[in-house]
């Protein structure tokens, strides 16, 4: 059964970074989460939520790494990177894909309308056990 993945905003942490060229800042255009999907509102150039319900709504997605409210400068990640979003991937296996959803700045584990992969489900090695991190291909 598709489920829109719940992250905490303040589960979000940036792990790694394949460079600073993979990262955006810009005013946000509404109030955004860290961890939502992001990309440029078409007439502002701000970042404003995205969705995969059409391809205006999915646009050049971004990971928000921070929260910001209209007004607010918001980061915005793309691949490759590696965040890690606490335990919202706790239900999927490793190398399962992330998707974008049909709902505004959320990632699913199944493809929205606009099929758009965000990324997968990658382990990290900190300790003994591998923890499900997201590794963007946004």
């Amino acid at each position: 059964m598709a489920a829109n993945l719940s992250i905490t905003a303040a589960d979000v942490k940036l792990v790694q970074d394949g460079s600073g060229e993979h990262q955006h800042t810009a005013p946000a255009i509404e109030t955004i989460a860290a961890g939502q999907y992001i990309r440029y509102d078409g007439t502002t150039g701000k970042f404003a939520l995205g969705n995969a319900t059409n391809a205006g709504e999915v646009g050049e997605g971004y990971f928000a790494l921070n929260s910001a409210i209209a007004g607010e400068k918001v980061t915005g990640l793309k691949g490759p990177c590696v965040v890690d979003v606490g335990s919202a991937l706790s239900a999927l296996s490793f190398g399962d894909k992330v998707y974008v959803s049909d709902t505004d700045g959320t990632f699913a584990d199944t493809a929205g309308t606009v099929s758009t992969v965000a990324g997968f489900v990658f382990p990290g090695w900190a300790s003994t056990t591998a923890r499900k991190l997201l590794a963007l291909k946004l």
